[in-house]
């Protein structure tokens, strides 16, 4: 057996369960998982269909795992996959993004998506998937980063330390004992630290009990799934526990990721071989009981809004109903698309269907039944409780026309939620409440400039590399979005670049300013 099968056939090994073996044995090729997958309906590409997947994956397991095939295929009575086969058949796996869907149609309820997921896993132990220059940089970047885009700590608290100071806004950094740590997915921090603000300002005007830490920037969401590199997946969950221990929280704040909730809620405890450690609580459940308890005053929003359940959280989390009442408390004007629920279609960017650029034209493509479900809605605004599911679906309404190129028609759900705060707070004279989180309010001026994003940017400032990290945070596009609405940025840019070490007078003054 070639060394890098071997590999392969050993990681199925290790990772298979009854569950998988059942899987495996039990499919007929009815090839009725193909009438739920929209990779292959738009297509029709027989390579797309989930049988095509798990096809391969069950000559390899027929082949190398059972006696029968270990002895039929030395007899050549079995047919013998080859890392050739592999190779050829890799990028299969990820054009997939193993949304679950396909069970839903199958008459023996297989999962397509869990035999996925071992393949990915299995591409990664034997280093087939390290051919993917995508994949290969969510590994390299995890291990040295922690983070699967790259950005370092001072990138991730300097952009989003420079959006809230711009907006005179705190949030609380490294506090010990506070109810539950938020740590935010990569793809929120990369792609959309702008729009995240609106979810930091609901929690200050809740008076939400909640740290950052200044250590864990990505919550492992795509080395769990894009990747699926197990043991680097489990470093991160540990390093998650290990940072919830030491800040003596007593819960997990699980933002809008749909891939984070299915995490979370079910693969970590396979990974860690054992439950996580921390109770979890989902940022929508959270601003539902908010609402509900009068914490978080708002006033309902006439925006026309469809929802798109992402379905890593709720055909494959049942979070479903928690969106849906969440909205109907915000909103006069929600729209339910159909099908909806755990039928609906997947955005198609999840788990490597966005990530991996060479999936663009063929997943712009699919994308068409998710344009004609949002139109058929008439609904003015699609949201998502997901970050990269917001990301796809922004990108397919501007493919099919349906939104302005100038205007964003997809939004995050805590964007909704917003929308219904900010005019109740400004009707109540209270709009001060979003700007200093509780963990902040009445401390002394050495507490507030030690845990507050202030006293980062100040720490910063006295690094070596800061003038490059100001370099990149001009030249970067996110800011540059922020600036449109927010042109004070580049004067608190200019600000930065001309100060050269913050003075500790100045700085008190203003902590106690803000108190």
């Amino acid at each position: 057996m070639e060394a890098e099968m071997r590999a392969f056939v050993d990681s199925l090994r290790k990772n298979i369960t009854a569950e998988d073996v059942v899987n495996l044995e039990a499919c007929m090729d009815c090839k009725a998982c193909g009438e739920a997958c929209a990779w292959y309906l738009v297509t029709g590409d027989e390579k797309l269909h989930p049988t095509h997947k798990t096809g391969l994956i069950r000559q390899v397991y027929q082949r190398y795992m059972t006696l029968e095939g270990q002895v039929g295929g030395a007899l050549g009575l079995v047919p013998t996959p080859t890392v050739d086969d592999l190779k050829e058949n890799m990028r299969y796996f990820w054009a997939c993004t193993a949304c679950g869907r396909c069970t839903l149609a199958c008459p023996a309820g297989i999962s397509t998506r869990r035999i996925v997921r071992l393949a990915r896993a299995a591409y990664a132990d034997s280093g087939l998937s390290h051919a993917n220059p995508t994949i290969k940089s969510i590994i390299d970047n995890t291990e040295r980063h922690r983070h699967s885009f790259g950005l370092t700590v001072p990138q991730v608290i300097g952009r989003v330390g420079l959006f809230l100071r711009s907006e005179g806004i705190e949030v609380p950094v490294d506090v010990h004992g506070a109810e539950m740590l938020f740590v935010c997915p990569a793809a929120g921090n990369t792609k959309i630290p702008d729009y995240g603000i609106k979810l930091i300002k609901i929690l200050n005007a809740a008076g939400v009990s909640y740290t950052i830490s200044p250590y864990v920037i990505d919550t492992g969401t795509e080395i769990d799934h894009i990747a699926v590199h197990h043991t680097l997946s489990k470093q991160m969950l540990e390093d998650w526990e290990q940072e919830a221990e030491r800040l003596g929280v007593k819960k997990i704040l699980l933002v809008e990721c749909g891939c984070d909730a299915r995490t979370l809620y079910a693969e970590a405890s396979e990974t860690l071989g054992r439950p996580f450690r921390y109770p979890i609580v989902s940022v929508d459940t959270l601003m539902l009981n908010l609402i509900r308890e009068g914490r978080l005053p708002i006033e309902k929003t006439s925006l026309s809004v469809t929802l798109h359940d992402p379905c890593y959280a709720t055909r494959l989390s049942g979070l479903g109903d928690t969106f849906r009442d969440l909205l109907h408390l915000v909103t006069d004007n929600f729209v339910e698309m159909t099908p909806n629920r755990e039928h609906n279609y997947c955005c198609n960017g999840g788990a490597g269907g966005m990530r991996l650029p060479e999936n663009t034209d063929l997943r712009r493509k699919i994308s068409v039944l998710k344009a004609n479900q949002i139109k058929a809605t008439g609904a003015a605004y699609v949201t998502s409780p997901c970050v990269v599911c917001t990301l796809s679906l922004e990108d397919t309404c501007r493919t099919y026309g349906l939104a302005r190129p100038d205007e964003r028609m997809a939004l995050v759900l805590f964007e909704v939620v917003y929308a219904a705060m900010e005019p109740a707070l400004a009707k109540r004279g209270e709009l001060d409440r979003m700007l200093v989180p509780a963990e902040l309010l009445r401390r002394d001026p050495d507490f507030f400039l030690e845990h507050s994003i202030e006293g980062r940017m100040a720490a910063l400032m006295q690094l070596p590399e800061f003038p490059a990290l100001l370099d990149w945070l001009e030249r970067d596009e996110i800011v540059q979005r922020f600036s449109k609405d927010h042109p004070q940025v580049h004067d608190h840019l200019r600000s930065l670049r001309e100060m050269t070490m913050p003075t500790m007078p100045a700085l008190r003054a203003r902590a106690g300013a803000e108190q």
